[in-house]
């Protein structure tokens, strides 16, 4: 009987120590995933931060590119009314030439200094004319250019915000906010797990038996 009795604590206890065991490597286990858990949070949580910094550098580089997209505007329709109405000049002065060539030049019974003077006024006029075209097609080469230049500063800021919106898109702080939930939520099943674990734990403890041996000593069974 007594035999019996010891064999049976003996497998109690060999399997109390092996579900000690399991619990402590199941214990481990919990305790990495938590901690690659909370690794990622952190990883993420820096990556927030970053892209909010971002986000602000972004939005203050967006604001001020705005502002200078407004300015070069203001200057291309300054700058366009500007050519147009030195192309208009321009267009008189030639009209004015036509006709006083026409008026001048068609009357063959001038004197020879009246055609002299006419030649030099035509001369005045046609180099007039020529400098108003020259530059209206200065100003508007310039104002192809600064076109250019205002297209290519709003395609920059349309190519970062669509560079910047994939990523910001992809962190979704719900995401965030549920793996939290549920590293807390593992954290409590964990508390209480490991509480169970020690109440059987000391409950083996408490458990023990004076065994006695055919040569008379005795020796007591139990978990240390």
């Amino acid at each position: 009987m007594q035999i019996t009795t010891i064999n049976t604590l003996e497998k109690d206890l060999d399997h109390a120590l092996s579900e000690a065991k399991r619990l402590k490597e199941e214990t481990d286990q919990k305790t990495r995933a938590k901690g690659e858990i909370c690794s990622q949070i952190l990883g993420k949580q820096r990556k927030i931060s970053s892209m909010e910094s971002d986000s602000a550098n972004l939005a203050q580089s967006l604001e001020l590119i705005l502002q200078e997209r407004d300015s070069i505007s203001a200057k291309l329709v300054s700058k366009r009314s500007n050519y147009v109405k030195t192309g208009e000049e321009a267009r008189t002065k030639l009209e004015e030439q036509k006709g006083w060539f026409v008026l001048h030049m068609s009357n063959g019974t001038g004197q020879q200094g009246q055609k002299e003077e006419t030649k030099k006024n035509l001369m005045e006029l046609s180099d007039s004319a020529r400098a108003k075209l020259d530059q209206a097609k200065q100003m508007r080469s310039n104002l192809i250019q600064e076109n250019s230049k205002m297209k290519l500063s709003i395609e920059h800021v349309k190519h970062k915000i669509n560079e910047f919106k994939p990523e910001l898109m992809s962190m979704d702080i719900k995401i965030l906010e549920e793996e939290y939930t549920a590293l807390l939520s593992d954290e409590s099943e964990e508390a209480e797990y490991l509480l169970s674990l020690q109440s059987q734990a000391e409950k083996l403890k408490g458990i023990s038996y004076i065994a006695k041996c055919g040569c008379g000593e005795e020796y007591s069974v139990g978990l240390a």
